[in-house]
C-alpha cells in the first residue's frame, strides 16, 4: 500500500502492517504518485516537482509557468502526463485550488483547465450571475482529485465545496454534475441545477475525496459526509452526515442519473461504531471486489484508519495510528510491486 502523508517522502507498507519502503527526507507526500518505478511529489509550498526512483536517486524541476505557485491535493496519471492540481496568483488575484493543469517530468505545463473561467462561462452563457459562485481569492472550488478517463476522453474532479463534476477533456465543456442538491450550486443556479444526474438510490457524495473508475467503468469515491465550508453568507452549505463511507456509483448519463451500488458502514457488529472522516481520506479497488480503505481523520481528528473490506464487508485488516489531522495517512493506494523490477 502506498501512504501519501504529511510527514515525509511516500511511505509503502504491506497488509501486515510492516514497512517496505520510504525514501529522501521530505517535508510530506501528499501530492504524489508513483509510475515506471518513480516516485513524483509536488511541493505544497513552492512551483517544485521532485522525482524519486525505488534506488534512492532524488531530482527536482520547477514549473515553466510562472503564475503557480504551489501544488496541493492530489497528482494522478493523465492523458499523456500527470495532472496536478495547483494554486496561482493572476494579476495579483489569487486562483485558491481551482485550476488543475496535466504537466510532464520536465515540468512543462501541457494543458490547463481553470475551472473559475469554465464554471463563470458556462453561467454566464445561460443567464446565471456566477459572481456569488466563483469567487476569486476564496477556496470556493476545493479541487482534491481528478482523473483522467480515457474510455471517453474525460476529466473526473472532485469539487469539496461542491459537487463531482465530469468535463470534457479537449473542450473543458461541463458534462454533468454529482452532489448534494440542497447546497448553494443546486438551490440558487439553474445553469448548474440542469446539469446535475438525479439520484435514484443510497446517499449523494458530500464532501469527496479520491476519485476512481473502477474496470465496469463505476466511480468511486470516498463519501465523507462534511457539508461545505466557504459558501458566500446566507448560502446554503448542504448537509452534513456523522459518519463516512467508501461509496460507488453506477451512473447513467443518457438517462442522467446515478446510483449507489456499494458503499460500507463499518458497523458490522455492535463492537465497530461508524467512522467519521470529516475530511482527506480514500478508498481504492484493490483487486475485484477489495477495497483500501483509508480513514485519515478519525476519531475527531486523531486517529488515522486503514482497512481491508470486501464487498461483503470482511474485514482483511484494520490498522490504527496516532495523527494529528491528515498527517499520518492522507490518502492510502493499492500498490502492485509484484512486476517491479530493479536495474
Amino acid at each position: 500500500m502506498l501512504v501519501k502523508n504529511g510527514l515525509s517522502s511516500p511511505v509503502v507498507i504491506d497488509t501486515d502492517g510492516h514497512m517496505r519502503w520510504t525514501g529522501a527526507p521530505l517535508a510530506d507526500s501528499f501530492s504524489s504518485m508513483f509510475g515506471d518505478g518513480n516516485f513524483t511529489i509536488g511541493s505544497q509550498s513552492e512551483p517544485v516537482l521532485y522525482r524519486m526512483d525505488v534506488g534512492g536517486a532524488f531530482t527536482s524541476v520547477r514549473l515553466d509557468v510562472p503564475k503557480y505557485t504551489n501544488f496541493h491535493h492530489e497528482l494522478a496519471p493523465g492523458k499523456t502526463g500527470m495532472l496536478a492540481e495547483l494554486d496561482a496568483v493572476e494579476g495579483g488575484v489569487n486562483r485558491v485550488e481551482s485550476i488543475l493543469a496535466e504537466i510532464d517530468a520536465s515540468g512543462k505545463v501541457l494543458k490547463e483547465w481553470d475551472l473559475g473561467r469554465i464554471f463563470a462561462a458556462h453561467m454566464r452563457a445561460r443567464g446565471d450571475d456566477p459572481s456569488r459562485f466563483v469567487v476569486d481569492g476564496a477556496d470556493w472550488f476545493h479541487m482534491n482529485s481528478a482523473i483522467y478517463h480515457a474510455p471517453d476522453n474525460s476529466l473526473l474532479i472532485s469539487s469539496r465545496e461542491n459537487f463531482v463534476v465530469k468535463l470534457d477533456y479537449d473542450t473543458g465543456a461541463i458534462r454533468w454534475l454529482f452532489g448534494d442538491t440542497s447546497k448553494h450550486w443546486y438551490v440558487n443556479f439553474l445553469s448548474l441545477r440542469a446539469l446535475a444526474l438525479r439520484l435514484v438510490e443510497g446517499k449523494a457524495p458530500i464532501g469527496q475525496h479520491s476519485l476512481s473508475v473502477t474496470p465496469d467503468g463505476q466511480l468511486l469515491l470516498f463519501n465523507n459526509g462534511l457539508g461545505s465550508l466557504t459558501q458566500p453568507p446566507g448560502a446554503p452549505r448542504g448537509a452534513t452526515r456523522s459518519f463516512s463511507t467508501p461509496s460507488r456509483y453506477a451512473i447513467d448519463e443518457k438517462a442522467g442519473t446515478a446510483r449507489e451500488v456499494w458503499t460500507w458502514e463499518a458497523d458490522g457488529d455492535r463492537s465497530r461504531a461508524r467512522l467519521y472522516s470529516d475530511i482527506c481520506s480514500s478508498v481504492y479497488e484493490g483487486t475485484p471486489g477489495n477495497y483500501l480503505v483509508a480513514y485519515s481523520v478519525a476519531n475527531a481528528r486523531t486517529s488515522a484508519r486503514l482497512i481491508g473490506v470486501d464487498t461483503h464487508g470482511k474485514i482483511a485488516f484494520d490498522f490504527a495510528y496516532p495523527t494529528n489531522v491528515c498527517d499520518t495517512v492522507f490518502i492510502a493506494q493499492p500498490l502492485a510491486w509484484n512486476d517491479l523490477k530493479l536495474r
